[in-house]
Order: structure tokens, then C-alpha cells, then sequence
């Protein structure tokens, strides 16, 4: 499907998905005003049903991001102190649908799709829930978003910390949850070498970014269409993030507890992000 069609699919979804923290701003492309709203939005409303089996006053901390022409954003920062955040796949040959995962998950908060996908419905690399590796680091190459190295992983270690590294120097010792995905958004703090700054290469798109300390995970949704450039310069100089990771494009959904369930129009997926309240 053209890009320009999936992408006005994507934002129409959205929209009937009614989150006001992951609708698409106004302007759809980048036209939001250059403010800065950094302060936590409620992620319930009276207007707004809770799912049943959710955390309804699970507080999930939600922000927008506005940045004018370089892209509005819809962030939700976890502490991995309040916050347990599990890498999951289903394994589902009909893929994964992101409102039944929900409703087979009481007491879940924040879900996303966990990164770029085969054909198949099968994450496109590693993947490892609770200690499990039940897909295997890919460092082939290749053509598309996965494949523009370096590409990362995103893991949750035994420990109780995060971290983003290099696929290259992925160690599997003490991890618990993890998902590779690319193009690497930030690492060490430098933008992916190969990206473009005011590349007209744009899209909805979704990433994980890791505080330096690991002690905090940030998921991000982009509310208009933006560059990798423009969305990894946002982990780095408006969240302080050294390391981000690309999740996916144009279908991605990032779901909160008390928005409505998310819309299957842009589904299924493989595998997901889940975060619930300690």
C-alpha cells in the first residue's frame, strides 16, 4: 500500500481511537504550535470507558510534546521501580490483536506493538519474555527500517534496569525481557549515522528510549508525521535519553488504561510491549 495511504489509514484510526494523548495533532503533518506541554496529562477521563480487566487508576504518566515543525509527540514514562514492563508474544498464527490482548491481561496499563514484524506475523528478531528467548538475534542484512544498521535491542534485565545496545554487543546473560527492532534511534547519545536532518522521509512512527541511569523507560508515539531524525533529536533533547530504539511506522498504537480499546483496523501485530502498575 503507498506510503501517503497508509499513512492517512493510520491517522484516521487513531482518530476513531479517541486517546487525546495519541491523536493526531492538528495540522496532521507538523503543524502544531511550537510549545513545549510538559506536564503529566491524565491518561483516564470521565469521558472515556475504562476496558473491562484494565487498571483504571493505574495514574499512567502521560505527556505531549509539542515541537512545531520538527513533530508533536504523545510520551509515557514508566519508572521500573512502580512499573513492571514485560516483552510478550502470543504466538498467534493470526497475529496478535492489541484490544484482546488486553482483555486476556487484567490489571495491564500500556501496551504498544514491540517492533518490526515478518510477513508471517513473527517478530522480526529477538525476542525474549520472562527469561525466555523465544525468537532469536537476527543480524542478517537486509533491505528496509529493521535492517539500517546498527539496529538494537531493548531489554528489561534481572536486575530491575533497561537498557538499548547495539545488537552487535548483545549479551544474553541476565535478561529478562527483550525485543530487537531498528533502526537504533540514539546510542551513546549520537543520532543513527545514517539519518537526514530535515529529511522529508516522514511518518507516524513509534519508539522505546532508556533513561542513562536504566532506571526509567520511555515509550513514545508521534502525533504528526516526522523524520527518524527529528524523532530521535526528541528522546535525546527533550527526554535526556542516550539510547533509543525505533519500534515500528504507520500501524503502531500506544495504549493507555482508561483511552478506548485500541482499533484492530491497524493490526494484528507480533509481538508487544505491556507495562503494569507494582
Amino acid at each position: 500500500m503507498p506510503r501517503l495511504r497508509l499513512a492517512s489509514l493510520a491517522l484516521a484510526a487513531l482518530a476513531l481511537a479517541g486517546c487525546s494523548l495519541l491523536d493526531a495533532a492538528p495540522g496532521g503533518s507538523g503543524s502544531a504550535a511550537a510549545t513545549r506541554e510538559t506536564s503529566a496529562a491524565p491518561a483516564t477521563t470521565e469521558a472515556s470507558a475504562t476496558p473491562s480487566g484494565t487498571a483504571a487508576s493505574s495514574d499512567v504518566p502521560t505527556r505531549v510534546i509539542n515541537l512545531g515543525e520538527h513533530g508533536s509527540y504523545g510520551v509515557v514514562t514508566l519508572d521500573l521501580d512502580a512499573w513492571d514492563v514485560r516483552v510478550d508474544w502470543p504466538d498467534d498464527p493470526d497475529g496478535t490483536d492489541l484490544a484482546e490482548y488486553i482483555a486476556d491481561h487484567p490489571g495491564i496499563a500500556v501496551l504498544t506493538n514491540a517492533g518490526i514484524f515478518s510477513d508471517d506475523l513473527t517478530p522480526g528478531g529477538l525476542l525474549v519474555a520472562d527469561g525466555e528467548e523465544r525468537r532469536a538475534l537476527n543480524l542478517a542484512d537486509g533491505y528496509g527500517n529493521f535492517h539500517l544498521k546498527p539496529n538494537a535491542v531493548f531489554e528489561i534485565r534481572d536486575d530491575g534496569t533497561a537498557a538499548i545496545v547495539d545488537s552487535t554487543l548483545y549479551d544474553p546473560a541476565g535478561v529478562a525481557q527483550a525485543t530487537q527492532s531498528g533502526p537504533a534511534l540514539l546510542l551513546d547519545g549520537e543520532i543513527h549515522p545514517q539519518f537526514t536532518e530535515g529529511s522529508d522521509n516522514t511518518a507516524l512512527r513509534t519508539g522505546v528510549g532508556v533513561s542513562p541511569d536504566g532506571g526509567t523507560v520511555y515509550l513514545a508515539i508521534t502525533r504528526t508525521y516526522v523524520n527518524l531524525w527529528d524523532f530521535a533529536a526528541m528522546f535525546r533533547d527533550e527526554l535526556g535519553v542516550e539510547d533509543a530504539l525505533y519500534l515500528d511506522g504507520q500501524i503502531s498504537q500506544l495504549w493507555v488504561a482508561g483511552a478506548p480499546d485500541p482499533t484492530p483496523y491497524l493490526g494484528p501485530y507480533a509481538g508487544v510491549i505491556a507495562a503494569y502498575p507494582r
